[in-house]
């Protein structure tokens, strides 16, 4: 419908104005990067108060990595103390089509991605997905503003129903065959889905896919659009079976519901998060590190109020006989 599209529309614009954020700290990027080695488990943290403000200037020895219940070396630890974003990302737009949409609402869509693509720069990737009943990839992984646009120029109409599970199963299945490095820095994996919550036709199986998001590295960030029931107040909207599957919590994510006028904030948010987090990593031990188990991860702060989100909370190591 016409408000689905302005909001597809807003969510291109705003895009643009959250890589603006990005982009400039990015290409400040200098050689002193460090390539993460094969074995290493790797886990983004975000470290928030009790009133969700960030915690930064954390040091190495202020985290402690379980594994299975039992404390672990950190071999590895980067926070940004920057003062903008300066990790490089491989991202995936994933867009809620559904609905319907008129001709001249696409082309609207299309001046917005132009603003959005003239922004991208090289050091991050990005791909473009859009899902109702059906998900196709507009764009797969690229630099090139001039492919991006074409990507974004191939939405198409807005209709059908929405498999949500079953598209961010295929952004993480993408981004798992994504470079993992870029410039020898590790490409910090993110999947940004815009959505109203309800998939009506996806048998997919949720724990399996925050199981998958985990393994892959990847943190998916949900944008919310307003969906509102009888007995809640105007702000409040209802509980959405993305919210139920807690896909956005357990790989580290946030859900930020959007305001129909202004995607900006959203967007900012999203960034200012990113920037603010921490990356640990930790070298199994020797026993379990190529047993092919799965094996349970968790992070602690030693600092009194500190909350910690984790992008995985599990990684499955790989079996001797699957080494390369």
């Amino acid at each position: 419908m016409k408000t689905r599209c302005m909001l597809a529309s807003l969510f291109v614009l705003c895009v643009a104005q959250a890589i603006m954020l990005i982009a400039p700290a990015i290409a400040q990027q200098t050689d002193q990067a460090i390539k993460l080695e094969t074995d290493l488990v790797a886990i983004d943290a975000t470290v928030t108060d009790k009133d969700g403000n960030f915690i930064r200037k954390l040091k190495a020895e202020d985290f402690i990595v379980y594994e299975d219940g039992q404390p672990q070396k950190l071999d590895f630890f980067e926070a940004n103390e920057e003062a903008a974003l300066t990790r490089s990302l491989a991202v995936v737009f994933a867009l809620d089509t559904s609905g319907s949409i008129k001709p001249e609402e696409i082309a609207e869509q299309r001046e917005a991605a132009m603003s959005f693509v003239k922004l991208v720069r090289p050091e991050s990737l990005f791909a473009v997905m859009a899902f109702n009943n059906e998900i196709r990839v507009l764009q797969d992984f690229t630099s090139d503003p001039v492919k991006l646009s074409q990507g974004f120029s191939r939405i198409g109409r807005a209709e059908g129903s929405t498999r949500i599970f079953a598209s961010i199963d295929r952004a993480i299945s993408m981004l798992k065959r994504a470079p993992h490095y870029r410039g020898g820095r590790r490409l910090r994996r993110v999947v940004i889905v815009i959505t109203d919550g309800f998939d009506n036709v996806d048998p997919t199986d949720q724990q399996d896919l925050i199981h998958r998001a985990n393994d892959a590295e990847v943190t998916v960030f949900s944008i919310t659009l307003p969906s509102y029931v009888a007995g809640l107040s105007a702000n409040q909207r209802s509980m959405t079976l993305l919210d139920v599957s807690r896909i956005v919590p357990m790989t580290g994510g946030s859900d930020f519901s959007a305001d129909v006028k202004d995607f900006t904030p959203v967007f900012k948010a999203i960034a200012e998060e990113i920037r603010s987090g921490y990356t640990l990593a930790y070298y199994p031990p020797e026993s379990s590190r190529h047993d092919g188990r799965a094996h349970q991860i968790r992070v602690e702060v030693r600092k009194s109020g500190a909350i910690v989100r984790t992008s995985r909370n599990v990684y499955q190591a790989p079996s001797k006989d699957k080494r390369k």
